[in-house]
């Protein structure tokens, strides 16, 4: 069968490479990405501990109906931490005499220092929350101290497994039934997932609707950017791309603001996911990608979008543009193949099943997968961990988490500047080791210096994100274009593990301090950052085509 080929880069030559209509369309994209953050990153707060403690019998009374937190006899009735001003949750201190308390009056018992032993202490089943103090899963399941803490980190846990389980299948159905559908379908389940989450009447119920919240919004992110770069021109595209990025953080800082504004994590998940159901609305407003109709054969529908592109945009579709459109309208070939006019592919002999089994006995090809594999890996568990741990930090929990997801921002655009100037190796190690370093160093600044803690810890999320940015453009470099896609794949794969780790790092908090996920993250960017000395340099080369062309990448003669 001899293929047609449309050349869409030119088509949007003469409608528009970056005009009105695509800034309008780019802004509504960015709104979806923006509400992507919802399902992503709500669990930090959902999820988050509260400040409580034992309930003292013969101490707190039981006639008032708001017990007060922190009484005054209260450093006598159970351990107490001076230098960081906190009291242990779970724990009460042994009474000498436990049989003094009056039942029918219990303001006889006296609290004094003398009716307690400080020298054992019991774990209590009661226990009394801070007044004013924000509200998670932790009282309303009835999930308290350090034996239950996994039941906190595994929802975030199942969260990016839910994601892990959501990019083959939305990337199936998508490629299947359009971009839009799965962007507006996908919104609007995972904000009905996310609605009844805030009505969830027990602990399973909640991570049932967890994971399908993750599940439904896995694949938005990832068809909402193949749509938008797919409707600009390619000299627009990084730009582009960097704008829908910037959407992504944006939406992390409101989950931040309405919690910290909220402190009721039901509220919290019904007014986070509303907005979601109006994406229902937008099945009217936003077109389907150009690309996908041409690729589907949806021809028509295809020449009336372009049209109105060109007419949005003050340009004109040429009567030869035209011409070739219609004659697709007509023909009864199955197939169509689009020609990039800027990535032609080379045509090969070798099927991508031959050239993958090829590239499996390369064991230069091998080793640069394994190295790219842990990289990636290693980035998502540092740039999920930082944002999941910024509460840990001195200074304001809601306060580091919003400026931990804005500086991003700046990152994104400075990225641009520092692949286009400097060499993939050198960024990619240099700002792992930057994150490395900034990570240690934390451990060594007082916490009395809470400007310098958390600079330091906004720096190293701004080098997280840099690399991270450059990883994923160098791993494309780095591969073949016959199984570009197949290895880029299996480096995600790898990388979706980090994240799926990453919500486990609170734990190292109650198990080993406050400073265990800074030391892991910055041992880990510190050997990931070395083991990038080892990829080949891609900087003003061709990406490779075959994979004998990639095994020359970084040879002094290529």
């Amino acid at each position: 069968m001899n293929k047609k080929t449309i050349d869409i880069d030119g088509l949007l030559e003469e409608v528009g490479e970056f005009g009105k209509y695509q800034k309008l369309y780019i802004f509504f994209l960015g709104l979806s990405l923006l509400f992507t953050a919802s399902s992503t990153m709500s669990f930090v707060f959902t999820t988050g501990d509260m400040n409580y403690r034992c309930l003292i019998n013969g101490c707190d009374s039981a006639s008032e109906t708001e017990v007060e937190y922190w009484p005054i006899w209260l450093n006598r009735t159970v351990p107490f931490d001076y230098d960081d001003h906190r009291l242990a949750k779970c724990l009460q201190y042994v009474r000498h005499n436990p049989d003094a308390i009056n039942k029918t009056n219990q303001h006889i018992f006296q609290c004094d220092d003398s009716d307690f032993n400080k020298s054992l202490s019991v774990q209590c089943d009661e226990f009394v929350f801070e007044s004013g103090g924000e509200t998670t899963i932790v009282s309303a399941f009835n999930i308290f101290c350090k034996n239950n803490k996994w039941k906190l980190t595994i929802v975030g846990s199942l969260n990016n497994i839910g994601q892990f389980f959501s990019l083959p299948i939305s990337g199936f159905l998508s490629d299947k039934y359009g971009r839009k559908n799965i962007i507006i379908i996908g919104n609007v389940l995972a904000a009905t997932c996310g609605i009844l989450r805030g009505l969830s009447i027990n602990y399973t119920m909640f991570l049932v609707l967890e994971f399908f919240d993750a599940f439904f919004s896995g694949g938005v992110y990832s068809a909402t950017f193949i749509m938008g770069i797919g409707l600009v021109g390619t000299k627009h595209r990084v730009f582009a791309s960097t704008v829908l990025s910037a959407y992504y953080p944006i939406g992390e800082a409101i989950v931040g603001i309405l919690f910290w504004y909220v402190q009721d994590w039901r509220k919290f998940l019904i007014f986070l996911n509303l907005p979601g159901l109006c994406f229902a609305l937008a099945y009217t407003i936003i077109p389907e990608s150009v690309r996908w109709m041409i690729t589907a054969g949806k021809i028509n529908e295809a020449i009336e979008e372009l049209k109105y592109i060109s007419k949005y945009n003050g340009k004109k579709l040429s009567e030869e543009s035209l011409k070739k459109l219609e004659m697709f309208k007509s023909t009864n070939e199955k197939e169509i193949e689009i020609e990039e006019m800027t990535t032609k592919r080379r045509t090969t002999s070798c099927s991508s099943q031959q050239a993958f089994k090829r590239a499996m006995t390369s064991k230069r090809i091998i080793l640069r997968l394994i190295n790219c594999s842990f990289c990636w890996m290693i980035n998502t568990l540092i740039y999920y961990g930082l944002s999941m741990s910024s509460g840990s930090i001195v200074g304001s929990r809601y306060g580091n988490y919003i400026l931990c997801s804005l500086v991003e921002i700046p990152a994104l655009f400075l990225v641009i500047k520092i692949m286009n100037n400097c060499g993939r190796r050198e960024s990619q190690c240099a700002t792992l080791l930057v994150c490395s370093s900034l990570c240690i160093s934390i451990a060594f600044v007082p916490k009395h210096a809470v400007i310098l803690n958390v600079l330091l810890y906004l720096i190293g999320k701004f080098s997280i994100t840099i690399s991270f940015v450059i990883l994923y453009m160098y791993t494309a470099e780095m591969f073949p274009t016959e199984i570009r896609h197949s290895l880029l794949g299996i480096c995600s794969m790898f990388g979706r593990l980090g994240s799926m780790v990453a919500p486990q790092t609170p734990l190292l908090v109650t198990y080993f301090g406050e400073l265990s996920p800074l030391l892991l993250f910055s041992g880990s960017a510190l050997l990931s950052g070395l083991l990038a000395l080892l990829f080949p340099e891609t900087l003003n080369k061709k990406m490779p085509d075959t994979v004998l062309e990639a095994e020359q990448i970084g040879n002094s003669n290529s």
